[in-house]
């Protein structure tokens, strides 16, 4: 499958389930290719050069521009990039904040020209992250410009991130109806458990990096991924 990863928002959880997924495939042993198409805080190119040096062979990295002159999608641009994707099975592209509104618009004129069939056809899919809390407007807004594209449902997975809390009385889950959720990883979100998953995240964590941790601290960390890996694989 061929997951881009959008919201027009900043801090709502794109980066960090492009770290999940990288997870994901470091521990199933999947070719895939992270593609970095964020043109303003690149977190995807950061995050990959810190693990440069110990990220496995099988998972590749790139940057691809797709923004021209006019901050816009350019077409040929896009259609060569999706020309570069076609024949791999496994991609995360991270579109960032910046860039998330320009493939909308840019799915959006192109429905006409068949652009979701196209998607269809080469198992793209987009990957909405949708946050609550303090978060909660814009993304809402995001996708509800989204679900204006006629036929984009077909291609569109929401995923919930409860970090920052839930919408009204209900988790974003709940709200969304999505099929993905990420949570904490420990209940209480000041815990000692949780502030260390928090600064492996952040200083660039490794399958391999967790399989060295002690047996209580890896078997929590690897229940806490398993459940999140089997909602993606339920996409």
């Amino acid at each position: 499958m061929k997951y881009l990863i959008t919201n027009n928002k900043g801090g709502v959880g794109k980066s960090f389930t492009v770290k999940l997924l990288a997870l994901k495939a470091e521990r199933e042993g999947a070719e895939t290719h992270f593609i970095d198409c964020d043109n303003a805080s690149a977190s995807m190119t950061k995050y990959f050069q810190g693990i440069r040096d110990r990220k496995p062979k099988h998972i590749k990295f790139s940057n691809y521009n797709l923004i021209g002159p006019d901050k816009k999608i350019d077409r040929t641009m896009f259609d060569n990039f999706l020309g570069s994707i076609e024949k791999l099975e496994n991609v995360v592209v991270d579109f960032g904040a910046a860039s998330s509104d320009q493939l909308l618009y840019y799915i959006q004129e192109e429905v006409s020209n068949d652009i979701i069939a196209t998607f269809n056809e080469l198992n793209v899919r987009l990957l909405l992250v949708i946050a609550g809390g303090g978060s909660t407007k814009e993304c809402v807004e995001f996708f509800e410009f989204a679900n204006s594209i006629p036929g984009i449902g077909a291609i569109t997975h929401l995923i919930a991130n409860e970090y920052h809390g839930g919408v009204g009385n209900k988790s974003v889950k709940e709200f969304t109806n999505s099929k993905v959720q990420i949570g904490r990883l420990h209940n209480d979100p000041g815990s000692e458990a949780q502030r260390e998953w928090e600064q492996l995240m952040i200083n660039g964590v490794v399958y391999a990096d967790i399989l060295k941790l002690n047996i209580s601290r890896r078997r929590r960390i690897i229940n806490y991924l398993d459940n999140i890996f089997n909602q993606i694989n339920s996409l």
